[in-house]
């Protein structure tokens, strides 16, 4: 069967104008990214694309005011506002709409270099963080390596860092822990030292890495206005994270479960052993792993025979409070299976909801088969941005094939 490398892997017009653009969220954090903007900027015939390595993430344009400042929304509860100077350089301001925190943007005109993709070179512009003072020879950058991220504290978290060196120069890979990965994450080499980041609404991450003599690798991350963390890792081509199979298990083997769909409110059964496969997906509108898997599942659901649902838990208890937000994901993914309102995403819900036992990520699904049968839980989602996507997803199909063989 076909799989699609990514919901929001997008290639650019030849009319789209490329930028490096960057978001000041405070002294300690600058965030790099790159933006591709397509003709007719700020209306609606427009486009907007964030760009991280591979990935295009298109924005929704909500049109252009009489100043001339565009506005653009992303998947979540997020917005950017876009106005040229006279300089040919764009200004603006990155919104988290729950909040109404307003962060200074900034954006300069990108070199755009031909390699198998179009991309910007310089994410991070050379000098911006006393590369001359870095040292040589350069040390080798590992493919893969364990990570231990918070690294020193009680709460030091085990991950696995996937890394290469794209045709281009730039730098890409991500960052994968036991609940899901960092996404895509692009940036530069200067010397030993690498500077990554990956931003899409909700994620606002940079990493800064010192590439050391043994191998080792040692640094910092940053996300939106005050958290930074150390890490620290080590070259490993057979680091793994836990068996995402075994770490929620259920309690009962079959599910018959009553909640109301998201946007009316009318009660939906879900009985399993009603002779179709039965796909249950815990979720939210605020995680961008979710958004990841609900683009896979779109594809599911496709499939004779399979039923999917999506119990999203939200920020807030209110059905109605939580529904522009579950709206603005389900239409930007123009979602096919039902997505039912299960409460707010707090310690504990999720097990109030379902018979399970050790929930520990959103997003994690349920499969029964079409007797009822739990055939398993998954906790976790490793994305597109992975290299264990492609055997991840082919085995999904696999899987999902056997349990459909035989559907009349």
């Amino acid at each position: 069967m076909m799989l699609s490398s990514s919901a929001f892997a997008q290639t650019g017009a030849d009319s789209d104008i490329f930028y490096n653009a960057r978001i000041v969220f405070s002294d300690q954090h600058t965030m790099h990214f790159q933006l591709a903007l397509g003709a007719g900027q700020g209306a609606s015939q427009g486009s907007c694309f964030i760009i991280n390595g591979e990935e295009w993430l298109a924005l929704t344009s909500l049109g252009s005011d009489q100043a001339g400042i565009s506005h653009w929304a992303f998947p979540f509860q997020s917005e950017l506002t876009i106005q040229p100077t006279e300089g040919g350089q764009l200004e603006g301001f990155f919104i988290k709409t729950e909040t109404g925190e307003r962060f200074p943007f900034f954006a300069e005109s990108a070199t755009v270099i031909e390699c198998d993709a179009q991309m910007q070179h310089k994410r991070f512009p050379e000098g911006l963080f006393g590369q001359s003072t870095f040292d040589s020879p350069r040390h080798p950058l590992a493919e893969r390596y364990d990570l231990r991220l918070r690294a020193g504290k009680e709460n030091e978290v085990h991950a696995v860092g996937e890394f290469f060196t794209h045709p281009s120069g730039e730098i890409r890979g991500s960052i994968l822990t036991q609940t899901g990965d960092y996404r895509y994450l692009a940036g530069n080499r200067y010397g030993n030292r690498i500077f990554l980041s990956t931003f899409d609404g909700v994620h606002c991450y940079t990493f800064t890495m010192a590439l050391e003599a043994d191998g080792s690798l040692s640094g910092t991350h940053f996300s939106g206005v005050s958290y930074r963390e150390d890490f620290s890792g080590s070259p490993n081509p057979d680091a793994r994270l836990d068996d995402p199979y075994a770490i929620t298990t259920a309690t009962e083997a079959s599910l018959d479960l009553t909640l109301p769909e998201y946007a009316s409110g009318a009660p939906v059964r879900i009985l399993t052993g009603q002779g179709k496969v039965t796909l249950i997906q815990v979720m939210g509108s605020w995680c961008p792993n979710c958004l990841d898997e609900s683009a896979f599942f779109k594809e599911l659901a496709a499939l004779d025979g399979l039923e999917v649902y999506a119990l999203a838990f939200e920020r807030s208890a209110d059905r109605e409070a939580a529904k522009p937000a579950i709206a603005r994901v389900a239409s930007y993914l123009d979602l096919p299976y039902p997505i039912l309102f299960a409460g707010r995403a707090e310690r504990g819900a999720v097990e109030k909801v379902l018979p399970i036992e050790n929930f520990i990520s959103y997003p994690t699904y349920l499969l029964y088969d079409r007797q009822g049968r739990l055939i398993e839980v998954h906790a976790g989602f490793s994305g597109p941005a992975t290299s264990g996507w492609k055997a991840y997803s082919e085995q999904m199909y696999v899987t999902l094939d056997e349990l459909l063989e035989g559907q009349p």
